[in-house]
């Protein structure tokens, strides 16, 4: 038998599965028309149309124009941290001069009960 028979044999059979799940399996009907949909958006969709107006990058954005005018503690947000100032746990900072502080008994997160012995 050659490969192009037994590729044709496997065909046969898996088009006789997909007929019997299409008249049986609510389930299969249900995910081949999904991804009939599916597939008919993703080569049907529309073009991007474009921006309503271009927005200039975050780096030539003032800082002052991130905050919302009138809500409380914008001021505070905009004098709490001066521009030269770096927070303590930040991208591509070690952590070894982080202070560490233990969590309250209380604080529970994260935790689990260990399995009692029999």
């Amino acid at each position: 038998m050659t490969r192009l028979a037994a590729a044709q044999g496997v065909l046969n059979r898996l088009a006789e599965a997909a007929s019997w799940a299409w008249r049986q399996d609510r389930v299969f009907r249900g995910a081949v028309v999904g991804a009939g949909v599916t597939l008919a958006v993703w080569l049907v969709r529309p073009a991007p149309s474009p921006p309503d107006r271009a927005l200039p990058p975050l780096g030539t954005l003032p800082a002052a124009g991130l905050a919302i005018p009138g809500t409380i503690g914008a001021g505070a947000m905009s004098q709490a941290r001066q521009p030269g100032e770096v927070p303590k746990i930040a991208p591509g900072r070690p952590l070894g001069d982080a202070t560490v502080v233990p969590a309250p008994d209380g604080d529970r997160f994260g935790t689990f009960t260990p399995r009692k012995p029999r």
